[in-house]
């Protein structure tokens, strides 16, 4: 009976959740949560919330707001971190990383979405790594790092071209729109130009000299091959062989004739 009463109660807040604040909503639902997995979504679902600028009326708001948003992000950190949960501390280091980037405090935002990247990679998870490099592109350029940036959103963008995910480049475009605000390309040119080309040749570049060096390679090993068999016949008494000198072991005859010595009788 008791279970049917809370069945009831958080179906009637999920009907009456477009009608009040989200943040109201969900934290009625953890009150009424009792699965940590559960809990952790909507610790994460709280810290979005948190983190969205129209819920911050002045300052001292804003400022609350972000504190919760890392607050509510570790409480669900610790569960993911307990359960082994890689995607949900994906998420985490990615909600950490936009509370610390909105605080201004680039080094710990580069340094939570770094790990997101990180697991995101060991995963071969290819949306999540689009969307954390554009993350980290983004914090970047907030620190006029816009080369690196710039290298993050192109591999990004061959990321999702080669795994034709058309929506995440499209995001990967718009921050190549900020960028190229930030390193002053002329109104007129087109950011998306010549992107795609830029990577085809790059890649092309890349095979060329991979070409060249694999026949190096090849060529070395033909030169190391032909040493070692050379070293090879030395050893095994193949080498150039030196012929025996000739000996004539025969008393050479005098060509003038001796007499005999005669003796004289006194």
């Amino acid at each position: 009976m008791k279970k049917i009463l809370l069945l009831t109660a958080y179906l009637l807040l999920v009907a009456l959740a477009g009608f009040s604040n989200p943040l109201d909503s969900l934290k009625q639902q953890l009150q009424l949560t009792t699965d940590d997995t559960q809990k952790a979504i909507i610790y994460l679902q709280m810290a979005n919330c948190y983190l969205q600028p129209q819920n911050a009326t002045n300052s001292y708001t804003k400022r609350i707001n972000q504190e919760n948003a890392i607050n509510y992000t570790m409480l669900a950190m610790k569960v993911y971190y307990r359960k082994d949960d890689t995607t949900g501390l994906v998420s985490s280091y990615s909600n950490l990383s936009k509370a610390y980037r909105a605080q201004k405090k680039y080094a710990q935002a580069k340094w939570f979405i770094l790990q997101a990247n990180t697991l995101s990679r060991r995963q071969h998870s290819t949306p999540s790594i689009i969307g954390t490099l554009v993350d980290l592109a983004a914090i970047k350029m907030d620190i006029k790092d816009y080369k690196l940036a710039k290298k993050d959103l192109k591999e990004a963008h061959r990321l999702a071209m080669a795994n034709k995910l058309i929506a995440q480049d499209s995001l990967v475009k718009e921050s190549y729109t900020r960028l190229y605000t930030f390193i002053q390309v002329p109104p007129s040119e087109n950011v998306y130009q010549g992107l795609d080309e830029s990577i085809k040749q790059e890649e092309l570049a890349y095979a060329a000299h991979q070409k060249k060096l694999m026949a190096s390679i090849k060529t070395t090993k033909k030169a190391q091959a032909k040493k070692k068999m050379l070293a090879v016949n030395i050893t095994r008494g193949q080498s150039i062989r030196l012929a025996k000198p000739s000996i004539n072991w025969e008393t050479p005859m005098n060509s003038t004739p001796v007499d005999s010595l005669k003796t004289t009788a006194l």
